[in-house]
């Protein structure tokens, strides 16, 4: 009998996880689908519930529903529940184990970037910017703002003595848009962009063009959807097999 993951969010059409768990599933030799479940919140106890079913193995959880799903499960591991949003549901027998493997996967990102220890801003406040924040505060940061849109007009002064941005809203998703104009941007100024189709966006991109260090979100999405596929699977995850079908999803130019 095949089994079956979710992928719980909004809005997600979008979405290269099924490219590249459906590939590592292949690859493995499991009989395991992965599907997209656009679902909203008053249906998303009832599909959380289905995921106690003997053919399912466990979900991956998006915007906006990192947070709430923390109230459906059974089990939250200590790193979910430090940061008050999971990204992974495993199954356990008839129990429901919630898991952020986004944390890592963030962490991996921001040290690569390597950006002065001063004041980063964080644009969102909901499940992966508060991810984000614990990345930074785990890395040694000591000034994280994390900002509201209602509050984006604060942004010039703050962004005039940061050294890191992280971009985590959904804005530049399928689109040519930024959550910042070019003219805030500039070379002493780090940016992540957890946004990752297209890779690289256009915050992205704008910041290159001037010289500062800047990646897109492919790199995050791999990092956390191999250690999805093994907490679901409880075996190492195909990782140049995610890698390669991911490239194939965002293109050869994708900051993976």
């Amino acid at each position: 009998m095949s089994s079956r993951v979710l992928l719980l969010g909004s809005g997600i059409g979008y979405s290269a996880s099924p490219a590249i768990q459906n590939a590592a599933f292949t690859a493995a030799g499991l009989a395991i689908s992965y599907a997209l479940c656009d679902v909203d919140a008053d249906d998303l106890a009832r599909v959380v519930g289905t995921l106690r079913d003997p053919d399912a193995v466990g979900a991956n959880v998006t915007t906006p529903h990192k947070v709430t799903v923390l109230e459906l499960v059974d089990e939250i591991d200590p790193t979910a529940a430090r940061i008050g949003a999971a990204n992974v549901i495993a199954r356990r027998g008839n129990r429901l184990v919630a898991h952020n493997t986004d944390l890592p996967a963030i962490a991996a990102q921001l040290r690569d970037l390597r950006p002065p220890a001063g004041l980063a801003v964080v644009l969102g406040t909901g499940g992966a910017a508060r991810t984000v924040a614990v990345a930074l505060e785990d890395g040694g940061r000591h000034r994280v703002r994390m900002v509201s849109r209602d509050d984006w007009a604060e942004l010039p002064e703050l962004l005039a003595t940061a050294d890191l941005v992280v971009n985590a809203t959904p804005i530049g998703t399928m689109s040519d848009k930024s959550p910042l104009p070019a003219s805030a941007l500039r070379p002493a100024l780090a940016v992540l962009d957890l946004t990752y189709r297209p890779s690289p966006t256009r915050l992205v991109r704008d910041a290159r063009v001037i010289g500062a260090p800047a990646r897109a979100g492919a790199g995050v999405l791999l990092s956390q959807a191999a250690l999805s596929f093994e907490l679901w699977t409880e075996r190492a995850a195909p990782l140049s097999v995610m890698r390669a079908a991911l490239l194939a999803e965002l293109g050869r130019r994708a900051d993976v």
